[in-house]
């Protein structure tokens, strides 16, 4: 039986308060700083815990929504908590935590001085404005010409310059702890934590998504005897995360990106200018996508840098857009509002500002270079969502994201220019949209990290002696963690003669399944977390309407195919 005492949480720090019917209750448990000294300081972990709303609870669940850095303790009182829920029946306790050096537990990484009533100089936002003003590629949207390449090339020595501040900052704040936050050591935590509520030994059963998908794969490598019911929710791979380096991690992570966002478009000319605000009664995807390229071109022609509005931040509201069916009614709106806005800043045009009609526009020649004006960048351009207030989330999860991504990393050294150099070609051989984006990513800055995280994990990545099979969910079109990346775990894990893994393709758009859901998914899972049913390879059709017109309805049925796949 456990001894931990649990009590109130901290208040929930999203914008809006939670919603969710279920009280969490939270308590602290005491860590070691260093896994390999387990004697030695301590750190406090904050846990938290949702009890089974069923009469008869099947244990605990244990559960990561990714970043690295998001807080588990918000994630128990957000909206998407209800996605592992349903997927459970309410048969199971769920618990999750603050990672070592997020949030509510003790020591969080926080190289910044947002923090506070007075902050101080070096603020978050300054910093990645810095970042994104001279290492944002601005480029049309048929990619970068020889002469973008030049101009973006030369910011190379500022923008290193600009990373080394992040360096100088994280050293001064946290240096006692840049070294202990990697992702084996996350590891450990979560079996305390299990050890402490479930009793040593006890099969851990487990639920991850994104970054949550990394930490899922090295615990069932490190520790495959104490695999439970494990689901990885947007695979992200944690064979390059362990090896490669930071361009090369993202560069494979954007390869469905453009896919996605031909999703957006498509759903938005079915459904209308009802329910989508850029379309009109004739819209088709191909004539949305043209006005969404028009949109990029007028972007890169008539936006001076520093508007928020440059073709590099269109980019960054496309990237944002991709990610969140949930959210694209929203984000149609403000699509069109940076049309608007950008058509403010071309004098005497008369470029239209819906996508009804035919936009044109007079090419002019365009300066490019660096500006000391700081560009707005959206915050959901960032990796958090939720923190102790919307400005301190951002500090701390990128400055966690940056110590776990670069400290798990044994890729050898390599320089800003290679960096520079990877956004190129990725925006040539993968993504003109989606490239850019590195920019504004914590692994960009791995190039000038010097810390390592004191305990890493490379290889082998097939759980050889698992204790229990596990089940692999990639979504079919996600432009953040790719279905190919679930497609090689599930082959990596069963490519030892038996069948540990199973693969639900879940066919939808987004990023993980909490943005469109899914009654055979949740279906499947629900069997495999309560009976230990290993599904077959199913292919899932989603219940859900990203642009709600009034004339379509929501599927109500279960959707679902065998999956063959190679």
């Amino acid at each position: 039986m456990s001894s931990l005492t649990w009590g109130p949480c901290p208040a929930y720090n999203d914008t809006l308060p939670s919603t969710i019917p279920f009280p969490v209750v939270c308590t602290n448990l005491s860590v070691p700083v260093d896994w390999r000294n387990p004697n030695g300081q301590k750190l406090t972990l904050k846990v938290g815990k949702i009890a089974a709303t069923t009469s008869t609870s099947f244990g605990t669940l244990y559960t990561n929504p990714g970043g690295p850095g998001n807080s588990g303790i918000d994630f128990l009182q957000s909206q998407e908590i209800l996605a592992v829920h349903n997927s459970t029946g309410g048969a199971f306790d769920l618990v999750s935590w603050d990672p070592r050096g997020v949030g509510f537990s003790s020591s969080p990484i926080d190289c910044f001085d947002d923090r506070g009533a007075s902050p101080g100089p070096f603020t978050f936002d300054s910093w990645v404005a810095n970042l994104t003003v001279l290492g944002g590629l601005q480029a049309p949207s048929s990619g970068p010409s020889a002469k973008d390449v030049k101009t973006f090339n030369t910011n190379v020595k500022p923008w290193s310059s600009v990373v080394e501040t992040l360096t100088s900052e994280c050293n001064q704040k946290n240096a006692a702890y840049l070294t202990q936050v990697g992702t084996v050591a996350v590891v450990h935590d979560l079996v305390a934590i299990a050890d402490a509520i479930g009793g040593s030994q006890t099969p851990i059963n487990y639920y991850g998504f994104s970054y949550g998908t990394i930490l899922g794969a090295y615990f069932i490598n490190l520790l495959p005897h104490r695999v439970g019911r494990v689901v990885l929710d947007g695979v992200a791979n944690a064979t390059q995360s362990s090896s490669a380096s930071g361009y090369e991690f993202f560069a494979s992570s954007i390869t469905d990106g453009d896919a996605t966002l031909q999703q957006f478009l498509a759903q938005c000319a079915e459904s209308g200018p009802l329910g989508c605000a850029l379309a009109s009664s004739n819209s088709t995807q191909s004539s949305l996508n043209a006005w969404i390229n028009q949109l990029i071109d007028d972007a890169y022609n008539f936006a001076p840098l520093g508007s928020g509005m440059t073709s590099f931040d269109i980019r960054v509201l496309l990237e944002s857009t991709a990610r969140a069916p949930s959210q694209w009614q929203t984000m149609a709106t403000n699509i069109l509002v940076a049309r608007q806005a950008i058509s403010a800043l071309m004098p005497g045009s008369n470029t239209t500002t819906t996508s009804g009609g035919n936009s044109t526009s007079i090419r002019i020649k365009r300066a490019h270079g660096f500006s000391t004006a700081l560009p707005t960048v959206p915050r959901s351009a960032n990796l958090a969502k939720r923190s102790q207030t919307a400005a301190q989330s951002m500090d701390n999860n990128w400055s966690l994201a940056t110590a776990v991504l670069c400290g798990d990393s044994s890729a050898p050294p390599y320089t800003a220019v290679d960096t520079f150099n990877s956004i190129v070609n990725t925006s040539q051989t993968v993504s003109s949209i989606f490239a850019p984006f590195l920019v504004v990513q914590p692994e960009v800055t791995c190039s000038n990290w010097p810390y390592r995280a004191v305990q890493r994990y490379s290889s082998p990545w097939d759980a050889k002696t698992i204790a229990n099979p596990i089940v692999i969910i990639g979504n079919t079109f996600d432009p953040v963690t790719p279905l190919h990346m679930a497609k090689e775990l599930v082959r990596i894990l069963n490519s030892n003669g038996k069948r540990s893994a199973a693969l639900i393709q879940h066919d939808g758009s987004g990023h993980t399944t909490w943005e469109e859901p899914s009654l055979c998914t949740q279906t499947l899972l629900r069997a495999y977390f309560t009976n230990g049913s290993l599904p077959a390879d199913t292919l899932c059709g989603i219940n859900f309407l990203p642009f709600p017109n009034g004339t379509a309805t929501v599927p109500t049925q279960i959707i679902s195919s065998p999956l063959t796949w190679t």
